[in-house]
């Protein structure tokens, strides 16, 4: 396994490969066309849908022998979790709506509802004390769409009067390119090995609807020889590759708005110093995509030669895809169900693997495709909550946000304990270190640890005081340079060693601000002089 995980770039390159898979275009069988069949699916602007993701881990009880109580029942908790769509409007690329719930197993479910548009989208949760509201205004989506990278060229800022491109001129952008890349990517798809087609009656909601059933069952040998056999098939249609590449320059040199829109200089246009020349720019990036491509194909055969082993291992009849996709008669594909499942090698070599197997499921059922469709508009109201807060709270403050006797308020605390605290310092750190006294008293910097926890640290001019207070245990500590006197909560107590200024960092004893805190330390020896100090606390 060593070799084959040792090359992370060609490991990418291989599931990037494998995910073809599961949008398997095929030359035609029993007259139905798959390759329009894929580019129909890759053309769907709008739609009525539900969809479910289900993932089922068989857990290896042996590989958690010894394990806690609690990380036990969080393995429990994720082995067996789904993700239902229900009511799914996707009226464009921006304007969608969904109710549905997230389940886990038999022990919960939480249901949520979200609705976007192209400036707000509002997530309502389940056991939520208020909707959470992120808005979608402080980017540009066609900016981020890597124009820039692709090309290698300047990003600018689009001028004042750059021309504004809608949904629709993108939309039709789109499957121009969609068409132009289809013929040589798609077309050059094999066939699996074990594939079935045939007339069927299905539901569609609630609908009974003449439709064209495909099957596909594939192994994991059988998955390894089809992505050779399909990077053999872009390798040999050099033609197809050229076409492709003109193909694409051709589109975007005919339409120039889009260069100007996203910020970026327009590789096509004619004049200048610095003009590139189209023929010249065509050769190499068809000669760039046609090397890769090789590039691939030689990694394939190495990884073969190299670690036959390995791949015999990950790509064995344990690795199994079943796939059902129904067609109708506009060859738009209105249902699909796809199961992955895989049982781990057992070699002794690797030691006792986390899990005995997992299955990925995958379904969705389509209606209304490219129709009119209405999606639910987001509202925004005062009592809204910005999902951009969360990321800078503290886990008990997001605790807060939910009502206590909800299932999400149990799951993310008593399950997921997001309310737990750790901080760590190593003995060889050299900023603001702890430090052990003479005495054996550890002494650890007061604003650091006070501002990691949540709470928050001011400095009283008249008094010459320092002030604590912890928002999570609603504590108030009241401290003084050089006095080993504090006041907790109102109440004076002496701790172990004074309030002293190191190096312009004040540090107090850690265990009086841990008790003081509710929070708990400790010593942890790692080894070749190297120790660890922590500080825990759940709030």
């Amino acid at each position: 396994m060593k070799n084959l995980f040792a090359r992370p770039r060609k490991m990418i390159m291989l599931l990037l490969a494998f995910t073809l898979v599961f949008a398997a275009g095929c030359q035609a069988i029993s007259n139905l066309d798959f390759n329009t069949v894929l580019k129909n699916a890759l053309k769907v602007t709008s739609s009525e849908s539900k969809q479910s993701v289900e993932i089922k881990l068989l857990l290896d009880d042996a590989a958690y022998k010894g394990s806690s109580e609690e990380d036990l029942a969080m393995m429990k908790l994720v082995s067996n979790v789904k993700l239902q769509l229900n009511n799914v409007k996707t009226q464009d690329d921006t304007h969608i709506s969904f109710d549905g719930n997230l389940i886990f197993g038999d022990t919960a479910s939480i249901k949520f509802a979200l609705k976007m548009s192209d400036t707000l989208a509002v997530m309502e949760l389940e056991g939520a004390k208020q909707p959470f509201v992120l808005d979608l205004t402080s980017g540009s989506l066609l900016g981020m769409s890597g124009a820039a990278v692709m090309t290698g060229l300047p990003a600018e800022a689009p001028a004042e009067d750059a021309p504004a491109l809608d949904n629709a001129a993108l939309t039709a952008l789109g499957h121009q390119l969609i068409d132009t890349i289809g013929t040589y990517v798609i077309h050059n798809l094999p066939n699996p090995e074990r594939i079935d087609v045939q007339p069927v009656y299905e539901n569609i909601n609630g609908t009974s609807t003449s439709m064209m059933k495909v099957h596909v069952d594939l192994n994991g040998p059988e998955i390894w020889a089809w992505v050779k056999k399909y990077v053999d098939a872009l390798i040999a249609d050099r033609a197809g590759l050229d076409k492709m590449v003109a193909g694409v320059f051709e589109v975007l040199k005919s339409n120039p708005d889009i260069w100007e829109a996203a910020g970026t200089v327009n590789p096509f246009e004619e004049g200048g110093l610095d003009a590139v020349d189209p023929a010249e720019m065509l050769k190499e990036a068809t000669d760039g995509i046609a090397l890769m491509l090789t590039e691939l194909q030689d990694e394939l055969k190495l990884l073969e030669e190299e670690d036959q082993e390995s791949l015999d291992e990950i790509f064995s009849k344990n690795l199994t895809i079943k796939a059902d996709v129904f067609v109708d008669s506009k060859l738009d594909i209105r249902k699909q169900a796809f199961e992955l499942s895989y049982v781990p090698s057992l070699d002794p070599e690797i030691g006792v693997l986390p899990v005995k197997g997992l299955t990925l499921k995958f379904e969705s059922e389509s209606w209304n495709v490219n129709g009119q469709v209405k999606a639910e508009v987001p509202v925004a109201s005062a009592k809204d909550f910005p999902v951009e807060k969360l990321f800078a709270m503290q886990g008990y403050q997001v605790l807060k946000q939910f009502d206590e006797k909800s299932t999400i308020y149990d799951l993310l605390k008593n399950k997921l304990h997001i309310n737990k605290q750790n901080l760590t310092w190593y003995s060889d750190d050299y900023y603001n270190p702890v430090i052990l006294t003479a005495s054996h008293v550890t002494l650890i910097p007061l604003r650091d640890t006070v501002e990691q926890l949540g709470g928050v640290l001011t400095y009283d001019k008249k008094t010459k005081s320092l002030k604590v207070f912890d928002e999570a245990t609603n504590t108030t500590i009241v401290l003084k340079n050089g006095s080993d006197s504090a006041v907790v909560n109102g109440k004076t107590a002496k701790w172990s060693f004074p309030v002293t200024v190191i190096d312009g960092v004040t540090y107090v004893p850690a265990r009086n601000l841990a008790a003081a805190l509710k929070a708990k330390i400790g010593w942890s020896d790692l080894g070749e002089d190297m120790k660890v100090f922590t500080l825990d606390r759940e709030v």
